[in-house]
């Protein structure tokens, strides 16, 4: 998602109606991509993580955090503008790459916690 969003600098700071299509259409794909790739893995493990009898609660839960994280972008639209839209992208594709490696670093504590988890 980060480098989805770091596909944007290119074209940040054109002017109105100078991104092109196709280059709009590629970054979307990326999105999709990203998403379709994170989905599948975040139903699966909650699924696995919940108790035998709150499997439904988890998946809920799951899409409650999607729900809040669309919330969020939503949130964090108020701070795009044309005149800072490099700065804009710039930190969110910053952020969500830095929170993925810090995931990433988190992967063997978080593999212990998860042992016996099939």
């Amino acid at each position: 998602m980060g480098v989805a969003s770091l596909l944007f600098l290119p074209l940040a700071g054109g002017g109105p109606n100078t991104a092109p299509l196709t280059a709009l259409i590629g970054i979307l794909l990326v999105f999709t991509i990203a998403e379709l790739l994170l989905s599948p893995v975040g139903l699966s493990l909650s699924t696995k993580l919940a108790p035998r009898a709150f499997h439904t609660q988890m998946v809920a839960l799951f899409f409650l955090s999607v729900a809040l994280g669309t919330a969020l972008s939503g949130t964090l639209a108020r701070f795009y503008s044309a005149e800072r839209e490099a700065i804009y992208f710039g930190v969110l594709g910053a952020v969500a790459i830095v929170l993925g490696v810090l995931l990433a670093l988190a992967r063997r504590p978080i593999t212990r916690l998860m042992s016996g988890v099939r």
